[in-house]
This record gives structure tokens, sequence and C-alpha cells, in this order.
């Protein structure tokens, strides 16, 4: 079974130089890379992040790697945060934090 045990061993194994960079890993829409939940308007990835987080007894999942044009945002009935702002000077994005304390959770700019 290739879960995310297996995907951690090799990737640290990788990253010490003990192992080639896994497969998965370096995909495109590997589970490091997809923007799937990045994306307005996805009610299938919805669905299939409803039984994701499900399987591994969590309530949410935070994403970057895509600027999101108006800040920090949530979809997916706030099962996913998008935390990309496009603060670096390139794109001149505003500086803002996601606040995780117990349940509550808040963008704060």
């Amino acid at each position: 079974e290739y879960g995310l045990a297996r995907m951690q061993n090799e990737l640290r194994a990788w990253l010490v130089g003990g192992g080639p960079l896994p497969t998965l890993v370096a995909s495109e829409d590997s589970p490091v890379w997809t923007r799937a939940y990045s994306i307005e308007g996805e009610a299938a990835e919805c669905e299939r992040l409803t039984r994701t987080l499900a399987l591994l007894n969590a309530k949410r999942m935070v994403v970057g790697h895509t600027p999101q044009q108006h800040g920090i945002s949530s979809a997916c009935d706030d099962k996913v945060w998008r935390i990309d702002t496009g603060m670096a000077r390139f794109y001149g994005g505003p500086v803002e934090v996601l606040e995780l304390s117990g349940d509550q959770v808040r963008a704060l700019r």
C-alpha cells in the first residue's frame, strides 16, 4: 500500500541523500504540488477532500503555492484554507497570516 507513511519515508530518504525522488511526490498532480484546492469552484474536489480528511482524522487542510488575488480564503465549508497571498515583492500581495487556535481559524490582515 502506498500511503502517507511510505511517502514520508521515501521523501525523507531523498532529502538526506539516501534514495531517489519519489515519483508520486515529483509529479505535477502529487499531494505536494497539486493546485486542486487552490482554484475556485471545484465541487468534486470538496467531496474528495472531505473523504481524505476523514481518513486522516483531520479537520482541515492548509495550502499554498498558488497566490490568491484577494488574500487568504477558504473553500469546501472551511475545510481548506488557501494562504498564499503573493506577498513576495514580485507579486506585491498583502501580508496576511492564518491563525489556528483550537477549533478557531481566522485570517489576520
